[in-house]
């Protein structure tokens, strides 16, 4: 259900990093269904809409890697990146990525994009653990640069930068931290190599804010918006409302409103609204077998836990050893519990007719590993 768009020229827009004031064109206007759907908020009526959840992988492609949806994209690099020079406009790439050689391994991205200057953008959403997932993002990253290679002996390494965004919907650190940028710079001075690599990973449970007022940055109140839409315990007027109340500037409150109008499920046509709850249904499967896999893991590592603590505890005191035994018992339960959990889910997810590239992508298991399920 396409939503009209007219052009608006000649825009005066607000800088999403810095503030920088600057004249630009952006082709893009408030959608028709914005205006119905402010005398809703308005009025209190039509409080029983649902909200799409932008981590289900058709859900965030619907929002951000859609020509229709174009401007939500723009938006959300803008206050990702904080760039100096914000970014005007982008155009699709090709999401899939094949191989050169027979056997190599294919790389199908969430989000591919490039601006006028030839930048690239690769985002990717992550909901389950995997192993290796700096390597993962960074083999991402280099299959991107090594497409810039052209043939001949003219070509002089001249390549593009790439910006890679990573969003988790797990811990993968130790001491965990919402958003790391990562660059290539010399390990002892810092002195930059090269900025055409620029990696950004953000652990979304990092952000523990209640409300966009307790976000101290401009990309955090986004993805608290975001993280609230996953949530599905508010309304899309609820929504609404948080960000007219906080005082957001134009450009970005029309972001975030425009974001909500397209994630309001009654506005998807029917067509849509079957494939979108298909992969939800597909996504609450994957984690459902995980939670049951790791709970299970725990439960089984601690009761061996016990008994290895027990043997031990002949030699060393029955107090020590059970000690020990519960906490190697426990990350050998969890080793193998989430393990066993991959299986699991990529068993669901084949027996749904996923390919084997979606299903590695989410399990990390081999394509030889997922043929012997």
């Amino acid at each position: 259900m396409e939503t009209s768009r007219s052009i608006e020229q000649g825009l005066n827009e607000k800088s999403f990093a810095k503030g920088v004031e600057r004249e630009q064109v952006i082709g893009l206007s408030k959608p028709n269904s914005r205006v119905e759907a402010d005398v809703c908020a308005a009025d209190g009526s039509n409080r029983q809409s649902s909200v799409m959840n932008p981590f289900v992988d058709w859900g965030f492609k619907y929002l951000f890697g859609t020509e229709r949806n174009k401007r939500n994209l723009v938006g959300f690099l803008n206050l990702v990146l904080e760039l100096e020079c914000p970014i005007v406009d982008v155009e699709y790439l090709n999401n899939e990525n094949i191989p050169h050689e027979a056997g190599g391994r294919e790389c199908v991205f969430d989000v591919l994009c490039i601006d006028k200057s030839g930048t690239r953008f690769l985002i990717e959403v992550q909901n389950a653990p995997i192993s290796y997932i700096r390597n993962r993002i960074l083999y991402y990253t280099c299959r991107l640069i090594e497409q810039m290679g052209q043939p001949g002996e003219k070509w002089n390494y001249n390549i593009d930068k790439v910006y890679s965004i990573c969003l988790m919907n797990f811990m993968y650190e130790q001491d965990p931290v919402l958003k790391r940028e990562f660059m290539l710079q010399e390990s002892y001075t810092g002195t930059l190599f090269t900025d055409r690599i620029h990696i950004v990973m953000l652990q979304l449970p990092c952000l523990e804010a209640k409300s966009m007022s307790e976000c101290n940055m401009l990309y955090e109140k986004l993805l608290y918006l975001l993280l609230q839409m996953k949530k599905g315990m508010s309304t899309i007027e609820e929504l609404k409302r948080q960000v007219y109340e906080h005082g957001l500037n134009e450009e970005i409150r029309e972001t975030f409103l425009n974001v909500l109008d397209e994630a309001n499920l009654a506005s998807l046509s029917k067509s849509d609204k079957a494939l979108y709850e298909t992969r939800l249904k597909s996504y609450r499967d994957n984690r459902a077998c995980l939670d049951y896999a790791i709970e299970t893991g725990i439960r089984q590592g601690i009761e061996q836990g016990i008994e290895q603590g027990i043997e031990q505890g002949i030699e060393q005191g029955i107090k020590q050893g059970i000690e020990q035994g519960i906490e190697q018992g426990i990350k050998q339960g969890l080793a193998e519990g989430v393990a066993q959990g991959k299986l699991e889910i990529a068993r669901s997810m084949k027996s749904d007719g996923m390919t084997s590239e979606i299903i590695s992508k989410y399990t990390g298991l081999s394509a030889m590993e997922i043929e012997n399920l």
